[in-house]
């Protein structure tokens, strides 16, 4: 409904333009000048203490990662060596 609303405004400048100017090319231009100053979007400000947060997060989930990817790592390992062990008791019982 707002983007619906933003259109009509536009296109209302437009058309104030158009009856004011009688210059079609500008009112277009103005057009869609006015759609895009409406749609984008403002670069927000993001305070210090919110950024080294996000950061605090960002490592935090980093070395979650890490640590689950050698925790894996281990286990394979114990799984292959316990598969090498078994293979040769097998062996040696033969």
């Amino acid at each position: 409904m707002i983007h619906l609303f933003k259109i009509i405004i536009a296109f209302a400048i437009a058309v104030i333009w158009y009856y004011l100017t009688q210059n079609q090319e500008i009112s277009i231009a103005f057009f869609i000048l006015m759609l895009i100053v409406f749609f984008i979007k403002p670069i927000a400000y993001q305070s210090p203490t919110e950024r080294e947060e996000f950061i605090e997060k960002f490592r935090k989930s980093k070395e979650r990662q890490i640590n689950l990817e050698l925790m894996r790592k281990e286990e394979k390992k114990r799984a292959q060596e316990e598969r090498d062990k078994k293979k040769s008791k097998e062996e040696e019982t033969q």
